[in-house]
């Protein structure tokens, strides 16, 4: 599947979520957050409190928060982290207060639900922010990723069904 030394941008990525279509409000290298090493190539994609999220990859999840309520005190709010086989990891941000379905440790498959969408932590509307990063001596970076559909405008796409 593709070239083995290009496996981290080589793997194309499901869609996080369930439903839609969905738009985009900030991409790549965005403006409000999407800037510095941790966050540079991840998505905000709104939707609708209590969307399913589901895996996008297969993978071991390796940590979560399930509690916070509002903006305070993880600006990422409720989360859940998943490593992949190659080293790298799925962020999933912002999700909905007691949603969290998964625990860490357990491996989870591609299509599997792990939350719902929400509006916690520092997050002006309804939205998942996706990322994938790899650990860099002792800091995380994120790397650039592909949707296995074309996704195409950013950072105002709508994402189609199919």
């Amino acid at each position: 599947m593709g070239d083995p030394g290009r496996r981290p941008q080589g793997f194309r990525y499901a869609f996080p979520w369930v439903g839609g279509p969905f738009r985009v409000t900030q991409g790549p290298n965005g403006r409000v957050s999407h800037f510095g090493p941790k966050g540079r190539y991840a998505m905000d994609i709104a939707m609708p409190e209590g969307t399913p999220i589901i895996a996008a990859r297969e993978g071991v999840v390796v940590k979560t928060q399930n509690s916070q309520s509002g903006r305070e005190p993880n600006p990422s709010g409720n989360f859940v982290r998943i490593l992949h086989a190659d080293g790298t990891m799925g962020v999933y941000l912002h999700l909905m207060r007691g949603s969290v379905l998964v625990t860490e440790g357990q491996r989870v498959r591609q299509g599997q639900t792990l939350a719902k969408s929400g509006n916690t932590g520092n997050s002006t509307g309804p939205h998942l922010h996706f990322v994938v990063q790899r650990n860099v001596g002792l800091a995380l970076e994120s790397i650039p990723y592909r949707f296995d559909r074309p996704i195409s405008g950013l950072p105002d796409f709508t994402a189609g069904n199919p």
